[in-house]
């Protein structure tokens, strides 16, 4: 049976998954670092954020605590018992856009010279060299591939191959569509570069979720089943409301 996982427990996941990186990355990571320098919040949203204290250190924060909580997401998933299948999708979910997310990024910031990570080295050693581009183009390449293959041993881990892309797509569009409502409450002006940029660090940057796992990847495979859980459904009602209202609307807007 190709249908025997339930596809709003799955959007369920998707939604919690997405929520949970962004806030990892605006608030904990750029945020936190505005405020352990002193500075204060001036904007914080789903994919905007402007700290009062002009500090090349706020710029690393994000892309850092999205890849801690992606690592610490990928050692958890791994050390969980196999018959916790929610736990473990919601788990490979956050590292995958964690990982995407921040492996994109690094590429786009030094092929367009934009961005925190561009922004930061700049910081470190003033106008950036050619090498120095490539080499975070490198490091960003690496970053991305390692999201793709961790994600797909982890979606073969757990289903049959057209079972886990099944999940894949739909996780990803959960995800998406979540994350555009969300920014569409926007109140700040103009409301473009906010939408923008919340699809492009969920929506672009985890494109692979529509392709893997491959078929024959990873052998042999294993079969989860993500039943209808009403408490998950719930949870990630309440977490997507909460996300919404406030990083969602802006922060300091």
């Amino acid at each position: 049976m190709h249908n025997s996982n339930d596809t709003a427990t799955v959007c369920a996941l998707a939604v919690i998954a997405m929520c949970v990186v962004t806030f990892a990355h605006e608030a904990l990571g750029h945020g936190g670092a505005c405020l352990l320098l002193g500075g204060q919040i001036e904007l914080l949203s789903s994919s905007l954020f402007h700290c009062g204290l002009h500090s090349g250190w706020t710029d690393p924060a994000g892309p850092g605590m999205n890849l801690l909580v992606g690592l610490v997401a990928l050692i958890a998933r791994l050390a969980s018992p196999p018959g916790f299948a929610k736990t473990r999708l919601l788990l490979l979910l956050v590292t995958a856009f964690s990982f995407f997310w921040e492996g994109g990024y690094l590429l786009r910031a030094m092929i367009l010279r934009d961005g925190d990570l561009y922004f930061f080295e700049r910081f470190l050693t003033g106008e950036t060299a050619l090498w120095m581009r490539v080499l975070g183009f490198a490091v960003g390449l690496a970053v991305y591939v390692f999201a793709l293959r961790t994600t797909s041993r982890g979606l073969t881990g757990m289903f049959d191959v057209h079972e886990g892309r099944r999940v894949a797509r739909t996780a990803w569009i959960a995800a998406v569509i979540a994350a555009g409502a969300a920014a569409l409450l926007y109140r700040g002006a103009p409301l473009w570069p906010d939408v923008r940029d919340a699809l492009l660090e969920i929506g672009l940057a985890s494109v692979p979720l529509l392709f893997i796992p491959r078929a024959n990847e990873y052998a042999p495979q294993a079969r989860a089943i993500i039943g209808r859980s009403w408490p998950v459904i719930g949870t990630a009602m309440m977490v997507f409301a909460v996300f919404a209202v406030t990083l969602g609307r802006g922060i300091g807007v």
